[in-house]
């Protein structure tokens, strides 16, 4: 066994910087702003601070616990705190999460792809920035080559272990991340018309406030963008001290989250409204079609928008490294839990990653279906943290586990675990429903995935192959997952 594999956190605040990098994504700088413009923008901030409370704290606590109670990761954590026979759904939540990883890094190595298009004045007035995309995204050896750059920096940051590694690159890349969005937020408020973004964005109206959608929106924006129910957090916890306090990092994660994605905001409606011909077509052109389309021909005609491009780009692959480093620590948590060594299973995740998220890289129909199964997956993930804290006694992990080590002695803000399934029914609900209409009379359909990208069938199919594989997989699991990490302090 590798020295580093009982490592843990040098401080509260590598714990800290950690999980503010693990929930501080790409989804904070180009998927919050435009969900949060074109949802009631003011209405959607009061939808999505409810969502902080009432869905993000209590999953992140739950996943704490586990995490700083077991030892271990995501499956064997599952088996010490529910039994043997749980082993299984620890595994599914674990393959959710990995199954992002395999091509997350497909988006860094576009953020790459893109910062070296500002660098080297590839992005320069007249460029065709919706060309300049469809030439790269339909470039099968370009997608392969930049993920493999973006993939091989993520297991060398991994590789170095959790002080060496995590710890210090987290430190490096959220106060990076936070200074350039900040930049970016101040550039930005100086184009003229910028108030109308600002406008746009803050401003509440009642009846945006009175629309379920608004409400709808914001909860799965708030389970994307903080990752909670994802097992990383969990996993972060395993190296945490014995008296580290559960729900005020959990509320400082979920709230430091908002705080980038709200810089993100400032930075990219008011540079559209101040620029863009029509500012909703560009707001509503998907992720993709915002960041590298809309916002990439605008900088090109912003006096010095060739900084801001560099700084976009960098502040979004940072947010997409911090993110992937913790799904790849997440597997190589679980292969340490069966006796494995740092290095060797941080190199075998990554082989895992490559082997697997090549068809994504390569493939962009492959990717948007990887990204619709695994990613409305995540509220399956959700689901099943609820029910295990249900199982355990929601009033138990709190007087045993949460109360004692918390600076928060609000019971109130744990116990709103119990509601989960509740706003599960609603949200999935509604997912399931959009779908649907999207392929009338073909819903249930999965393969070519090609044409049923985002069907409710290829959600479920490829949801119910995963567990029923961990299903009958979960003796030997249980077997195998039986490394603690042995907790100093």
């Amino acid at each position: 066994m590798s020295e580093n594999t009982n490592e843990q956190w040098s401080s509260r605040w590598g714990l800290v910087f950690a999980a503010m990098g693990m929930a501080i994504g790409t989804g904070n700088i180009w998927r919050f702003p435009r969900v949060a413009a074109t949802n009631g923008g003011g209405a959607f901030y009061i939808a999505y601070f409810l969502a902080l409370f009432l869905w993000a704290i209590p999953l992140l606590a739950a996943e704490g616990v586990w995490g700083k109670v077991s030892r271990m990761g995501v499956i064997g954590s599952w088996k010490e705190m529910l039994g043997k026979k749980w082993t299984w759904v620890g595994a599914l939540i674990a393959w959710i999460s990995l199954a992002i990883a395999f091509y997350y890094a497909v988006v860094i190595g576009w953020c790459i792809r893109y910062f070296l298009y500002a660098a080297t004045g590839v992005l320069k007035p007249g460029v065709d920035s919706k060309a300049l995309w469809d030439a790269f995204i339909n470039n099968p050896t370009q997608g392969a080559l930049f993920f493999i750059i973006a993939l091989l920096v993520s297991i060398f940051i991994v590789s170095r272990g959790i002080q060496n590694g995590l710890e210090k690159a987290n430190k490096f890349m959220i106060p990076s991340i936070f200074i350039l969005l900040i930049f970016l937020a101040i550039r930005a408020q100086f184009l003229p018309g910028a108030w109308k973004g600002l406008e746009y964005l803050f401003t509440i109206r009642m009846e945006d406030v009175m629309k379920g959608k608004t409400y709808l929106e914001a909860f799965t924006q708030a389970a994307w963008s903080t990752g909670a129910g994802w097992g990383l957090f969990l996993t972060y916890f395993v190296y945490a001290k014995k008296d580290e306090d559960i729900l005020l990092n959990s509320a400082t994660t979920a709230f430091a989250d908002t705080a980038a994605a709200s810089l993100a905001g400032l930075c990219v409606i008011p540079t559209i409204f101040a620029i863009a011909p029509d500012p909703m077509a560009a707001v509503k052109s998907g992720n993709n079609g915002l960041a590298f389309i809309h916002l990439t021909n605008l900088f090109t005609q912003i006096p010095g928008g060739i900084i801001m491009a560099l700084a976009f780009f960098a502040a979004l692959i940072m947010a997409a490294l911090s993110s992937e480093i913790s799904m790849i620590q997440l597997g190589v948590r679980l292969l340490e839990d069966a006796g494995w060594g740092t290095k060797k299973a941080t190199w075998a995740i990554g082989i895992a990653c490559l082997v697997c998220g090549l068809p994504s890289a390569m493939y962009n129909w492959f990717f948007e279906n990887q990204d619709w199964v695994w990613g409305v997956g995540l509220l399956l993930s959700g689901l099943l943290f609820s029910i295990g804290a249900m199982k355990v006694g929601v009033r138990k992990i709190w007087v045993e586990y949460i109360e004692p080590c918390s600076d928060i002695k609000y019971y109130w803000m744990w116990w709103l675990v119990c509601l989960f399934p509740v706003w599960f029914v609603i949200i999935f609900g509604w997912w399931t429903m959009q779908a649907i209409s999207w392929y009338p009379g073909e819903w249930y359909k999965w393969l070519p995935i090609s044409k049923y990208t985002y069907t409710v069938g290829t959600m479920y199919y490829q949801w119910i192959i995963a567990a029923v594989v961990f299903f009958f997989l979960n003796n030997w699991l249980a077997e195998k997952t039986t490394h603690k990490l042995e907790a100093k302090y």
